[in-house]
This record gives C-alpha cells, structure tokens and sequence, in this order.
C-alpha cells in the first residue's frame, strides 16, 4: 500500500472511531510520534501496517479496548465502545465472535435457507398431488406447513437466527417438517 493510501486510511479509521493521534496510539500500544509520522505519508512498519489496518475489524478493536482500554479516558473509550459494539457480533455467551465463527454461522444460515426452500417446494408439489387425489385434509395440512415455512424463511437470514441455539432451532423445525413429508409420501406410494 503507498504511504499516502496509508496516511489516509489511517485518518479515516481514527475519525471513524472517534479517536485523537494520541488516543489511537495508545489503544494500538504504537508511539504516538509514529502516528503522527504515518499521517504525514512516512511509511509504517509492516507490522505497525497491519496492525493499524486490524482497526477496521470491530473484534479486534473490541480486543484492544479489552487489553488496553485503560490507557483511554472514559468518554474516549465510552465513545469507541459505543462504535464497536454496535458493529461486532456476540454468541450465546456475550463473547466477541471471531471473523471465522462469523462465517460459520453464515454459512449455517445459507444451508438452512436453501433447505427451507427445497423443502416448500417438496410440500407445494404434494399439496397439489392432493388436491388431484381429493383429499382435503392433507391438502389442508400440507397449506399450513407452505405457510410455516414461508414465516421461517426470513427468519433464517435475521440478525436474531446468528447464533448456533436459534440454527439448531429452525434445523430441528425443518427437519421436523421434512420427516413429516417423508412419511406422508411413503403412504402414499
């Protein structure tokens, strides 16, 4: 990266969180001349860089503020906190989820949705099987499962289905209704 795109980034994560020269030197645990330096387009250190590019990751601001919160005043680090925990994401337990546990999660939802929808068109097309057949009650039933379906569907992808209990809720939800669909073809075969 060019000094100048550094210098720049720099400013930008400092304005983002609020934070003076002084105040993001201390949080990083870098020499606060050295930011200054930085901001005037001398290159940083490669760790230095990587660090300071770190910032844009809210766990990992959330870990300097656990670490080294301290070393802020508290209506500067009230002000960060405020930022970061409006933008990390915790499990179950309260704890800052990694970029990987992030990821998992995500792409536990995307599974759960794609299954959602090949299971609402399992139950669609036996629906209208039913219907063929004449009988009204399964035609009835298998209705009201399209239509829980549908309820759960923007369910899956919400904020409030990113963590592993509410997964393991709905996997248990569609499972349900699948096995249920499975028996009800197996008769009718």
């Amino acid at each position: 990266m060019r000094e100048h795109d550094m210098s720049q980034q720099i400013k930008e994560i400092r304005k983002h969180y609020g934070l003076s020269q002084q105040a993001f030197a201390r949080l990083l645990g870098i020499g606060e001349a050295s930011i200054t330096r930085y901001e005037k387009g001398i290159a940083p250190t490669k760790a230095n860089a990587n660090l300071i590019r770190a910032t844009m990751i809210p766990a990992f601001m959330a870990g300097c503020l656990e670490r080294d919160g301290d070393a802020l005043t508290p209506k500067q680090r009230a002000s960060v906190e405020k930022i970061v925990y409006a933008e990390v994401t915790f499990d179950e337990g309260g704890d800052v989820m990694d970029t990987t546990e992030i990821y998992e999660i995500t792409l536990q939802q995307e599974v759960l949705n794609e299954s959602a929808w090949d299971i609402m068109a399992q139950i669609s097309r036996a629906r209208a099987e039913a219907k063929l057949k004449g009988n009204d009650e399964l035609t009835i039933i298998y209705d009201d499962i399209e239509q829980q379906i549908a309820r759960l569907v923007p369910e899956i992808l919400s904020d409030s289905a990113a963590n592993q209990h509410a997964i393991d809720e709905i996997r248990g939800q569609l499972k349900g209704f699948q096995q249920f669909l499975s028996t009800q073809l197996a008769k009718a075969a």
